[in-house]
């Protein structure tokens, strides 16, 4: 009998424990009746209980499954404090008990499109994140937040989120910033090669100046990468020194100094002095102590030659472009000009465009648009009477002779100004064509182009000596071409005689040199880190290496005096690559020979990631030609810093945003130098 007492008194503790259960999970549970406790122990048939359960030994108590705060679940009070409870409650995850929610993802973490059907979950952090990179990208003010229409828009999409004010979405962007600033610190650590540097001047609104500082290097698995780094406030006057100052402060606040490269600034006399202090500061660092640290901007050189030549022909161009404003100084001429054309049959589509008489680039854009409505413009003169100084036939003749001049010019800027993996062999060919194309014109016919031609070689002349060496070098590391291309560009210019010899030679030496300083640096370090592997993968324990110890030095030795090619020289002789490959990647070239060539590669690694031009830079955040929009200077500088930077940062950690950019920052060959004020030094 007393057996029989315990074993239902056992039997009722285990319903309850399990009654308790099944409550806190929200299942609904017949209890067993009790004629005692009948009232207070009927079932929950209420919703609200899939969010609560009771609290053991406290019938009257109810739990948050989310929050577990605790609430009076008296039946005399009601539910309603729990329904307000379930619907603002900050920890809740809407997860239907039923069916979880799935959703068609677009992109994954990554930004790499998805297919997919996942399960669901609100996230008010997350998309506090996702809120503040969307205002980083595509450049909105943080007031935006604060507009009604976008709160309207956002409560009806997801009641749940909070939407923050604008000063704590300032607060998510500099989070974000010091985020991708940590990574991209821990990029750099990895990343053994060299870091070269590019800077500019750039003006805001309220002519502050600000400086862009961007890192370009190669990584290990042999990417070219390129990042803003800092963008600096500067205070005036924007002399050498004070550039110099702020160039070095930001590259030791990196720790980067032992890693420098070079830097390719424009022609400005200022940065001549830039380039000399940093020289100074960090030349034990730098290869060859810093003999080409300093590289100077191709496209802005280019532009200087030109705009010295187009001197030659001001009055054909000016009168052309005066011809070009007077039609788009008015509504109505225009609209008599686009009819005249569609008496022509020509294409109505087509519009002409003004060009910035000191950017050349534009000035060859107006030209090649006016020549195609050249007979157009010879109607006009005649249906507008008002139409005086219209260009003659021999000014549409010598712009045609121009045009043609200045396509050359013009598709090499291109080349001098592409932002996706210019490295530094493609340039060297350019060079060859811009002089070969000055030395044939010199010899022109027409007294106009010869007299061009001759007064850009002055230009020509002046620049491109002190850095057609590291450009030549560029190109002997491109396994297509290795020294055939640099003995047949001297040999082209100078004939067969000493001084293609000369120069030939002089690109040899600068090779060996730089080689023979990256020897000195990695080789000793390269052929005892082989051997230990080789020793430390054939014997397994310490006292097999103590032993190989002695063997080692004996091999290195030998190794020594015996006489071997080095890695240049087995390069140099190999057969070169087919030209005919037209999905060659030079990259991936060395990245599949870099054990072969563990020395040499190091120095490709830290050549090709020279930057010839500061353009490709200045289109990171190039916006509409303007460096700073309204809304970015009118903000701090350091507030100016975070948004451009991070910008850059989080298009290069998702790979749909780096490979295709937003349509407002791609950047426009012919706006280079929009905002920047160029007063270079002749």
């Amino acid at each position: 009998m007393q057996n029989r007492l315990m074993s239902e008194m056992d039997s009722n503790e285990n319903m309850a424990e399990v009654s308790s259960v099944l409550r806190c999970s929200g299942s609904q549970v017949m209890e067993p009746s009790n004629t005692d406790s009948s009232k207070t122990n009927r079932k929950r048939r209420s919703e609200i209980w899939n969010h609560y359960c009771e609290v053991e030994n406290q019938k009257d108590k109810a739990r948050c499954n989310y929050c577990h705060f605790i609430f009076s679940a008296d039946p005399k009070n009601g539910t309603s404090h729990l329904h307000k409870h379930a619907n603002i409650c900050k920890a809740k995850k809407y997860n239907d008990k039923k069916q979880k929610i799935l959703i068609g993802t677009v992109t994954s973490k990554d930004g790499v499109p998805l297919n997919e059907l996942v399960p669901y979950s609100f996230d008010q952090e997350r998309s506090r994140e996702d809120l503040a990179k969307m205002v980083i990208l595509q450049e909105m003010p943080f007031t935006t937040v604060e507009h009604p229409a976008f709160q309207t828009f956002v409560r009806n999409l997801r009641p749940e989120f909070h939407i923050v004010s604008r000063t704590t979405l300032s607060s998510d962007c500099f989070k974000i910033y010091e985020k991708e600033k940590r990574r991209l610190e821990d990029l750099f650590k990895m990343n053994c090669g060299r870091i070269s540097l590019t800077s500019d001047m750039w003006t805001s609104n309220q002519t502050l100046g600000y400086m862009c500082l961007t890192a370009h290097y190669i990584t290990n698995d042999w990417k070219l990468k390129k990042h803003i780094i800092n963008f600096k406030l500067v205070p005036s006057p924007h002399t050498g020194l004070v550039i110099s100052d702020a160039i070095a402060n930001c590259i030791l606040s990196w720790n980067i100094e032992k890693r420098l490269g070079s830097i390719t600034l424009d022609n400005l006399s200022a940065n001549t002095v830039v380039a000399t202090e940093l020289q100074k500061q960090f030349k034990k660092d730098l290869l060859l102590d810093g003999k080409f640290f300093h590289v100077r901007c191709c496209a802005h050189i280019l532009n200087l030659i030109v705009k010295d030549g187009l001197k030659v022909a001001e009055g054909a161009i000016h009168r052309i472009r005066e011809a070009v404003k007077y039609i788009k100084s008015s509504q109505g001429r225009l609209e008599l000009f686009m009819g005249i054309v569609k008496q022509f049959k020509m294409n109505g589509k087509k519009r002409i465009c003004l060009d910035v008489p000191t950017r050349w680039n534009s000035t060859y854009l107006m030209l090649n648009d006016a020549i195609q409505f050249k007979d157009v413009f010879m109607r006009l003169v005649a249906r507008d009477p008002n139409f005086e100084g219209a260009p003659t036939e021999e000014d549409w003749s010598q712009g045609i002779i121009i045009c043609d001049f200045l396509k050359v010019f013009h598709l090499i800027t291109e080349v001098f100004s592409q932002t996706k993996n210019p490295t530094a062999n493609l340039y060297f060919y350019e060079i060859w064509r811009i002089n070969m194309l000055l030395i044939e014109e010199s010899r022109s016919s027409n007294a106009v182009v010869m007299m061009m031609a001759l007064k850009m070689q002055e230009k020509f002349d002046k620049y491109w000596k002190e850095c057609s060496h590291i450009l030549a070098v560029g190109v002997v590391l491109d396994p297509r071409h290795k020294m055939n291309l640099i003995r047949y560009c001297f040999q082209t210019i100078h004939g067969n005689d000493d001084r293609a010899s000369f120069e030939i030679n002089k690109v040899h030496d600068v090779l060996q040199t730089l080689y023979d300083n990256y020897a000195i640096l990695y080789g000793t370090n390269v052929s005892l880190n082989q051997v230990d592997e080789r020793v430390s993968t054939s014997h397994g324990g310490r006292d097999e290496n103590r032993f190989m110890h002695g063997y080692k030095e004996f091999i290195h030795g030998v190794q020594v005096t015996q006489p071997s090619k080095s890695e240049l020289e087995t390069y140099l002789e190999e057969k070169i690559h087919p030209l005919e490959d037209q999905n060659f990647d030079i990259l991936q070239y060395w990245k599949f020979n870099e054990s072969k060539y563990p020395i040499l590669s190091r120095m490709v690694r830290d050549i090709l990631a020279i930057p010839i031009s500061t353009v490709a830079s200045e289109s990171a955040f190039s916006t509409a030609g303007r460096v700073l929009d309204d809304f970015r200077s009118s903000l701090s500088p350091n507030t100016v810093e975070v948004l451009v930077c991070t910008q850059d940062w989080l298009r290069d950690s998702l790979p749909h945003l780096a490979d295709d950019p937003p349509s407002h920052t791609k950047y426009k060959i012919e706006d280079y130098e929009t905002v920047v004020d160029i007063n270079i030094d002749d």
